[in-house]
């Protein structure tokens, strides 16, 4: 259970809204505003771990036989790359997310 203490904290100190936007704001606008947050940290995270595998394969490259390359996902395949086997039951949000990945569409 939420209480003010953790609102608050969400919203001034993981948010930094100051006090003034804090108050003006409904629990549902900040509720979605830490949700955006979180959305955009894992964007972060993930495009560092794609930047450090990329690194990998630069730094790699030189070193392997002539003639072969090496791509990224001979590296690492990241969770959010893998498509699940058939069969395997998922929620509309992670087929959604499956789609959009496989299309390659961005919001």
């Amino acid at each position: 259970m939420l209480t003010w203490r953790d609102v608050i904290k969400t919203g001034m100190g993981l948010l930094g809204l100051s006090p003034s936007a804090f108050w003006s704001m409904t629990f549902g606008e900040i509720g979605a505003a830490s949700e955006a947050k979180s959305e955009n940290d894992e964007i972060q995270q993930r495009a560092e771990w794609e930047r450090a595998r990329w690194l990998g394969v630069i730094i790699m490259q030189p070193h392997l036989k002539k003639g072969r390359n090496l791509k990224p996902k001979d590296l690492a395949v990241f969770p959010w790359e893998r498509t699940p086997l058939k069969g395997s039951k998922m929620t509309k949000e992670e087929l959604f997310e499956v789609i959009e990945q496989r299309d390659g569409w961005q919001n």
